[in-house]
């Protein structure tokens, strides 16, 4: 058995500056200093600034609109020196008019030094050099919201998030404009973040938004964010972000995209049997019902401009799990998630990549990745009032001994009570030629967030049943979970249970391991310290038990 020892010890290195800076009046924005209780302090308020003349996105904060919006330069550390200024000088300024949101930010550094930047390629990993991150909850229901990680070379992690930052999807692909220019005095954001590509009441006339700042700067190991909040959170944490005001009559648009497409080909070579021309289109349609209610259509969906999966080596006997990117399946995905869920940066036992009862990657596509072709479907997915929606429907066309299927999920999720959501899943897939196979999915999910977030509780029952290709029942099975996690700055406990049977096969699903119990639990500290060189310290133990139906130990580490 493992129980993660030798201790870990969790050690950041870097610069650890006297903050004299950070000591001094950090330009207009006044108030006490949080101290040690970032969670505790009060929440700052911002204002956007109505502009007539649009900024030019170029990277240089020079139009005269930047001039008349006010100022954000108030940022607290995260780390290392949690509840003290940021060291370095950090200007914010937000404009908007009726076409989109401008951001505007300069980034000083009095070293002299430039800006690390670990990667250009998308979607990177923003924690292993400098970066500057927004985030906003456009509806201010501390749940959901649109998170922009960006580095000083102009690469982009933009982010859908829900359940205050427990579900993350970062395949996400967001339309904005922005340009970084990097100088002796430090480095600059301009951004365009046009109202279409957000969701709000868009029959509200004055916005009241939840807002994050981040920034991070890389050589000193520190983060700082406008709303102070403890290192333990994400910046997407939205129920402790500050609020954005001041933006006024504005219109999320028609929020309606075509995208048509046409292929034409003309076969040639002599061991052609047919050499007549090939002809192909098809279009995406994606329509905003309700600010928060999206209709999306497609029909004979191509996806030849999908981004390639990262490469992975299976050193295991199970499935490996690779993430969906197709465009279509995208916008608001964490609504139908159901099953594990991680948390970040924190040790859960089990994740998504362990068991979701839908996976869309089931749908058009086979075992080993290879595409078939989706004649049409829709999707509908989004919030009722206090209800999270998804509906989708999905037929694939027979190809290459595959038959032609059909796909249905419906899935519901409520907030009943603070802190408290209750949720149920439906899920069928059915062959609708070559035989009468089909496959249902049903499900119940319960999670309870409480003691201000340090105490989290997730729960769910699934079950699977099916009918062969000849029109025999297929055994059915349940899987389920119960796991409680107290998580604050010195304690983290996790205790962890699930159980799979034999028979659990969600046919639009990911399971990695079926027919097995399993136990998990950690006990661990991390209390922060002020050693040169050394931030927090983090000795844990854990252990994770896998037995088969019948009790008997199957892998124990």
């Amino acid at each position: 058995m493992c129980y993660g020892l030798p201790v870990a010890l969790a050690i950041v290195t870097g610069a650890c500056p006297s903050a004299l800076a950070a000591q001094q009046a950090n330009g207009t924005e006044t108030g006490a200093l949080p101290g040690s209780d970032l969670d505790g302090a009060p929440r700052p308020s911002a204002a956007a600034t109505r502009t007539t003349a649009a900024p030019e996105i170029d990277g240089v904060l020079d139009d005269e609109a930047w001039a008349q919006a006010r100022l954000i330069d108030r940022f607290v550390q995260q780390k290392p020196d949690a509840g003290r200024l940021s060291t370095e000088r950090t200007e914010v300024r937000l404009l908007y008019d009726d076409d989109a949101l401008y951001i505007g930010a300069e980034l000083y550094d009095s070293s002299g030094l430039p800006p690390i930047i670990a990667t250009l390629q998308r979607d990177p990993n923003t924690r292993d050099g400098d970066a500057f991150g927004i985030t906003l909850d456009t509806f201010n229901d501390g749940k959901n919201s649109f998170a922009f990680f960006i580095n000083p070379g102009g690469a982009v992690r933009d982010a859908q998030t829900s359940d205050d930052g427990r579900v993350s999807n970062a395949e996400w692909e967001a339309i904005y404009d922005l340009e970084t220019r990097v100088h002796d005095g430090g480095w600059t954001v301009e951004m365009a973040i046009p109202w279409s590509t957000l969701r709000f009441d868009g029959s509200t006339d004055r916005q009241t938004w939840g807002l994050n700042l981040l920034r991070r700067i890389r050589r000193k190991n520190e983060d700082a964010t406008w709303a102070p909040m403890d290192r333990q959170w994400p910046l997407y944490t939205v129920s402790r972000a500050g609020q954005l005001e001041g933006i006024r009559g504005i219109q999320p648009g028609r929020n309606l995209y075509i995208k048509p497409y046409a292929l034409a080909g003309e076969p040639s070579g002599s061991l052609l049997t047919s050499a007549d021309t090939q002809l192909e289109g098809g279009l995406d349609l994606k329509y905003g019902v309700t600010p928060s209610l999206t209709l999306d259509l497609t029909f004979n969906t191509d996806f030849s401009q999908v981004e390639v999966d990262q490469q992975q080596v299976n050193l295991t006997r199970f499935s490996l799990f690779f993430p969906e990117k197709r465009e279509f399946f995208l916008e608001n995905a964490g609504i139908f998630q159901f099953g594990d869920q991680g948390t970040f940066r924190q040790r859960n036992g089990a994740t998504n990549r362990d068991f979701t009862l839908f996976h869309s990657r089931r749908i058009g596509l086979t075992a080993s990745g290879t595409p078939l072709p989706i004649l049409g479907g829709g999707r509908v997915s989004g919030a009722m009032g206090p209800v999270s929606v998804g509906v989708l429907n999905m037929q694939t066309q027979a190809e290459s001994g595959f038959a032609a299927e059909n796909f249905t999920v419906g899935r519901l999720r409520a907030e009943v009570a603070p802190g408290l959501d209750v949720g149920g899943i439906l899920i069928n897939r059915s062959a609708t030629s070559d035989g009468t196979g089909d496959n249902q999915n049903f499900g119940a999910d319960l999670n309870l967030q409480a003691a201000d977030g340090s105490l989290l509780i997730q729960s769910y029952l699934a079950g699977t049943r099916g009918t062969a290709s000849d029109g025999s029942e297929e055994a059915g099975g349940l899987a389920g979970r119960i796991s409680a996690a107290w998580r604050d700055p010195f304690w983290e406990v996790v205790g962890m249970y699930r159980h799979f049977e034999d028979d659990f096969s969600p046919g639009a699903g990911f399971v990695r391991r079926s027919g097995i119990r399993h136990g998990y639990g950690t006990v661990g500290i991390h209390p922060r310290v002020s050693w040169p060189g050394i931030q927090e310290l983090n000795p844990y133990v854990e252990t994770h038990y896998f037995a088969v139906q019948s009790g008997r130990l199957e892998t124990r580490e």
